[in-house]
């Protein structure tokens, strides 16, 4: 994915991208595996060129260079030459582009760790192609793709620099026998407080600022994150869930949610049976049940109305059941399983798809005020044309 923007600290907006099946290693020092292959002298057979004679463990390189990997869906990413970078891209003009826009994110990841006492010793980018145009994706700079000392301890001790970066954790995997294969070593809770600690440390030391530990409170996080996404226009602030029993009540459902885009409201609609996949209905109604958002349900099923009941039963939203009948004898037979539902059932019937989503409109006009305006706009229109 690519990260659009981030309306709330708990949300990220982003976009599917397509991943080109590479990870873009940008190293400015020599460690880890390139300071592992620079000692077997297998450097140049892995990536294709060689690295200046004479270096140690850790030492500064001349200039940052690139050792791309491919990546497997099981075990270790494998290194690739230049010319099999290029192949995996598309192209040398695409991989040359790549380089260069990698190389200047390291250039100011650099600078910014600098500017706070850190070295940035490597680093990973990962990119891909939406339209045709080239996507930087995936994490940049975090503690996850990235490996940072300090630079106070670097200067005393260059084999040895006090750093910030996961690699301790893959130091107590390997002790466990565990090397990316097969099932995931328990990670005990003091190294867990410990990973997150070093989370914690990096973001404060790259930043300045000391996270707000108040975000991490459940209490009111629904409500902070529906008020965040509805400032920035992400949600219109209300929401109707069109819940239709079969495939050939989408007509009608078509009509509710056309009369509904009339006052801007958004609707979603969802093919449930009540009677065949109940328990996709309940795991959709408990998913609707934790937001914060104002929703409005519209059923759409005939005969027997279980999905009206199940609905009205089992939301905290107000549901209003709009029955769809084929015809007279359907509508005399049938009209009874939605207006007679059991106690505690409480659901509004209306049969006319139109007047059904005005009902909505209306009942989210109560928490909405500038909802209210245009229904009010609305109802003054259809005085209008009486001459009212």
């Amino acid at each position: 994915i690519q990260l659009l923007d981030m309306p709330d600290p708990n949300v990220m907006v982003a976009r599917a991208v397509k991943p080109y099946p590479l990870e873009v290693i940008v190293r400015g020092f020599l460690t880890g595996s390139a300071w592992k292959d620079y000692q077997e002298g297998v450097f140049k057979q892995k990536y294709g060129f060689e690295l200046p004679a004479g270096l140690s463990l850790n030492a500064r390189l001349p200039v940052p260079v690139i050792t791309p990997t491919r990546k497997v869906s099981t075990g270790h990413d494998t290194p690739l030459t230049l010319k099999e970078a290029e192949q995996s891209v598309g192209g040398a003009e695409t991989w040359s582009e790549i380089e260069r826009i990698a190389l200047q994110l390291f250039e100011q990841g650099s600078g910014l760790a600098q500017s706070r006492g850190l070295l940035l010793a490597d680093t990973k980018y990962e990119f891909g192609q939406h339209a045709d145009r080239l996507m930087l994706i995936d994490e940049v700079h975090t503690p996850d793709s990235s490996r940072y000392w300090y630079t106070a301890s670097y200067a005393e001790n260059p084999r040895q620099p006090h750093q910030l970066s996961k690699e301790f954790l893959r130091d107590y995997l390997r002790s466990q026998g565990f090397s990316g294969e097969g099932p995931l070593p328990r990670l005990p809770d003091a190294l867990r407080l410990t990973l997150a600690g070093r989370y914690l440390t990096v973001y404060q030391q790259l930043t300045g600022e000391q996270l707000d530990r108040s975000l991490a409170t459940p209490l009111g996080l629904a409500e902070r994150i529906w008020r965040n996404l509805k400032r920035a226009g992400y949600l219109k602030g209300t929401m109707v869930f069109i819940l239709s029993g079969s495939p050939a009540d989408r007509e009608i459902a078509r009509r509710v949610a056309e009369r509904l885009t009339i006052f801007d409201i958004p609707s979603q609609e969802v093919v449930v049976s009540a009677h065949k996949v109940p328990d996709k209905l309940f795991k959709l109604l408990a998913q609707l049940n934790s937001s914060v958002q104002p929703l409005i349900l519209i059923t759409i099923a005939g005969r027997s109305n279980g999905l009206s009941g199940a609905c009205a039963a089992n939301s905290v939203h107000p549901v209003i059941a709009l029955p769809n009948f084929a015809d007279k004898v359907d509508y005399l037979v049938n009209i009874h399983s939605s207006l007679q539902l059991p106690s505690e059932t409480p659901a509004m019937t209306v049969i006319d798809p139109d007047n059904a989503a005005l009902a909505a409109v209306r009942m989210l006009s109560l928490t909405d005020n500038s909802l209210q305006a245009r229904l009010g706009a609305h109802i003054s229109r259809i005085r209008a044309t009486f001459g009212l």
